[in-house]
């Protein structure tokens, strides 16, 4: 019979003059096991987390903007998460797999931005080009983050 047991999962800790038992080792076992099973449990919960499959690619900019110029990528599975750098690396747009439009403001100008999904291809546009990370002629780099399922 043990003399101590951990703290988290009461499993059995020995002493040198205790007498080992196997159905000791048995009961200690169940123990890990159940605790395993609720944490595979609880993983299994959370859709995002655990490997994915990461994208990159770049895109030339325009220098247009707004509702009648948007920006497109597709994807060959839904990301999960896009962010797009500019060319020297100091501003992003993250884009996130649901349809939005939201406002923002400055001191001295307020800004739209309007993002819509068509299955693995997503659109995006802005009332200003820096904005819409959209300057004529700057190469942007895109890293999307894609389910592994």
């Amino acid at each position: 019979m043990p003399t101590n047991h951990t703290p988290n999962y009461n499993l059995n800790q020995w002493s040198r003059d205790d007498r080992i038992l196997m159905d000791d080792f048995n009961a200690d076992n169940a123990k890990i096991d159940a605790a395993l099973g609720v944490h595979a449990a609880e993983l299994a919960k959370l859709p995002f987390c655990g490997n994915c499959q990461i994208y990159t690619a770049d895109y030339k900019g325009t220098g247009e903007c707004g509702e009648t110029h948007p920006n497109t990528l597709s994807f060959p599975k839904k990301p999960v998460w896009i962010t797009i750098f500019a060319p020297d690396g100091r501003s992003q747009f993250n884009i996130f797999p649901n349809d939005i439009t939201y406002g923002f403001s400055t001191a001295s100008r307020d800004y739209k931005v309007c993002i819509t999904w068509k299955g693995n291809t997503v659109s995006w546009y802005a009332n200003e080009v820096f904005v819409q990370m959209n300057y004529d002629y700057y190469t942007y780099h895109v890293i999307a983050f894609c389910p592994m399922d």
